[in-house]
């Protein structure tokens, strides 16, 4: 329910930000407002939840992976970043860590803004340390910390 909260309160806060109109996203071949790119990002979120709580894991990653192909970005990606990161938290939970990884994955390779790369680090991170990899766990800490040092002053 937090999770599910969280994610329709970050939704609203960028829809009715000042910039909510006006720009569109190519997704599937056809032109998506951001207040369609949005609720379909919402409706794909909601479905890998609902898939992982029926245990259907392997078509939690697909799901995802639509949110990512609708190509969100600027001020929406850190939406994107935060829905993949509770997906790969439930996948974990769910003791399907290699799922919750290969979403991170692909997720950070989609990300542009380093303050978003580094909090999936960060996850990556702790999700290694959960499985008791210190040693790669460290590794990534270091990486997220690095990434994290390069960011503009905000």
């Amino acid at each position: 329910m937090k999770i599910a909260f969280a994610f329709v309160l970050l939704i609203g806060l960028i829809v009715a930000g000042p910039c909510a109109s006006g720009y569109g996203f190519v997704a599937e071949g056809s032109q998506l407002s951001v207040d369609q790119a949005l609720s379909m990002a919402e409706k794909h979120f909601e479905i890998a939840k609902l898939l992982i709580k029926e245990g259907r894991f392997d078509r939690a990653l697909p799901e995802m992976r639509k949110i990512l192909d609708l190509n969100l970005q600027g001020e929406y990606e850190q939406s994107v970043a935060e829905s993949s990161s509770l997906i790969a938290r439930l996948l974990s939970e769910a003791r399907q860590t290699a799922l919750a990884h290969e979403l991170l994955d692909d997720t950070l390779a989609r990300m542009k803004q380093c303050t978003n790369v580094a909090s999936l680090l960060k996850i990556k991170a702790y999700l290694f340390k959960s499985e008791g990899k210190h040693q790669k766990a460290i590794e990534t800490f270091e990486r997220a910390v690095e990434v994290e040092r390069q960011c503009p002053q905000q």
